[in-house]
């Protein structure tokens, strides 16, 4: 019996087609969910600070958002209780993060408990701020490693990947879109993430389902009992899939819900 229902947010929960909201069919389907006393939690990439409204305050009937929230990748995960589970990258390897990208010259994104900070404005950090309708802030990157640092976004093109990897081996490289990848510690990831709530619940991985579209959904589809890649998601996510549902704007997540029968 599925327990627990974890989602990304961008392409999954959000669609870009209605100004980035959570579809009405879609909430229906979250409150018929937790009404059936399945657990909603979201896992995704963005810190807590960039959670719009209809993720943290819910909507009616959804009263209060999700159950649990697992951020920045999988290395910060809280709910009303507080936090329980906890990865910042360690110094050392920020440090040595910091090293390359001056060398480099590429913008990154640092995230941290009090939100993303951005590095510099190039072309690519403005597609993802058109995006994901969010301006970051600029801030001095060597003051800002010097706190607790949770996940690295490296603004390079997908055939730096593997650059990165080599450089980076204590951290786990990921890619939800062309434009950016995601740089989290060696023991955090979505699954990561998964495992801590789960435990912190007192639920098993044959309890779950997963929901998600990009390149960074990837490990979190295949961990979870059930992965559902959406309609609108990459090729890589669809393959990493067991079932690949419609687009979020044509009733994806309602209607692999019902195909399981999570909902009526």
């Amino acid at each position: 019996m599925i327990k627990a229902a974890f989602f990304d947010i961008d392409g999954t929960l959000l669609s870009p087609a209605t100004d980035r909201l959570i579809p009405q069919s879609t909430k229906d389907a979250l409150v018929e969910l937790r009404r059936r006393g399945v657990k909603c939690i979201l896992c995704t990439g963005r810190p807590k600070v960039q959670l719009p409204w209809c993720i943290t305050d819910g909507f009616p009937g959804f009263e209060g958002g999700f159950d649990s929230y697992i951020t920045m990748t999988g290395s910060l995960c809280y709910d009303a209780d507080g936090v329980y589970a906890d990865t910042p990258i360690s110094p050392e390897v920020s440090t040595r993060f910091i090293d390359l990208v001056d060398r480099e010259g590429f913008d990154i994104l640092i995230l941290n408990r009090e939100g993303s900070f951005a590095s510099g404005h190039g072309p690519r950090m403005l597609e993802l701020e058109d995006m994901v309708a969010f301006r970051y802030p600029e801030a001095d990157i060597h003051e800002l490693v010097k706190k607790p640092v949770y996940q690295f976004c490296a603004f390079v093109p997908p055939e730096r990947d593997e650059e990165l990897r080599q450089a980076m081996p204590d951290c786990f490289v990921t890619r939800w879109c062309d434009v950016f990848c995601d740089i989290v510690p060696s023991n955090s990831s979505k699954p990561a993430g998964i495992r801590a709530a789960l435990e912190h619940y007192g639920l098993r991985q044959d309890e779950t389902i997963a929901f998600g579209d990009g390149g960074n959904d990837v490990t979190m589809l295949q961990y979870a009992h059930i992965g559902v890649a959406m309609g609108n998601g990459n090729p890589e996510a669809k393959r990493a899939a067991d079932y690949v549902t419609d687009d979020v704007d044509k009733d994806g997540i309602p209607k692999a819900l019902r195909r399981f029968g999570l909902i009526g």
